[in-house]
């Protein structure tokens, strides 16, 4: 009867341990960082990012967009999909949202586009922005692909777009377009001065 005690309890050890590191708790301090190494990941900037982590139930990808400056997490299931991004100031984490929302970036998107494959800020036709480097002139260059509007989703549409965007931000609130390309394209067009 005791080697089935000692069996069971564990079998309940080893599930719930395999529970916890699939929750996003299992980021540890010790994991976090071994991830993140560059000297501006205080311990205290790694519990405030670990904070960030608790309450989501599902695993999630850490990325280190700009190593010291600009971190964050994705998640996907099949009924969301999430990203928070931190930029790194004074040993502090602070929220920022990496993708444009005012209208002056969206006019000048969509002066590259023929008229019925207008784009929009609806968050189902944008992917999730990448902040792939910083610039000699402290901006920020972002890359992400973009779905122009489609009313009839359900129906396939030759004027729907699919485009890669490369815009730059100082202060992650005033956004600039640097370049686009149709996926199905090599071909980048340079954006003008506003």
């Amino acid at each position: 009867m005791k080697k089935y005690t000692f069996f069971f309890l564990i079998l309940i050890n080893l599930f719930s341990n395999l529970h916890a590191q699939q929750s996003s708790n299992s980021y540890s301090m010790d994991y976090l960082k071994r991830k993140f190494k560059h000297p501006n990941y205080t311990e205290k900037v790694l519990l405030e990012f670990q904070e960030t982590l608790k309450n989501l139930k599902v695993k999630t990808e850490l990325n280190e967009d700009i190593p010291g400056e600009v971190i964050s997490w994705t998640t996907m299931t099949e009924e969301f999909s999430i990203q928070k991004m931190y930029l790194i100031q004074n040993n502090k984490l602070k929220e920022v949202e990496a993708l444009p929302k005012d209208d002056s970036f969206l006019k000048k998107l969509n002066s590259y586009v023929p008229e019925k494959s207008k784009f929009s800020y609806s968050s189902d036709l944008w992917g999730f922005p990448y902040v792939y480097k910083k610039m000699n002139d402290n901006f920020y260059l972002i890359k992400v692909t973009v779905k122009s509007f489609n009313s009839y989703p359900e129906i396939p549409n030759d004027d729907i777009l699919i485009f890669n965007l490369e815009y730059k931000t100082k202060d992650f609130k005033a956004f600039r377009l640097v370049r686009l390309k149709d996926i199905h394209n090599e071909k980048w067009t340079e954006v003008a001065d506003y």
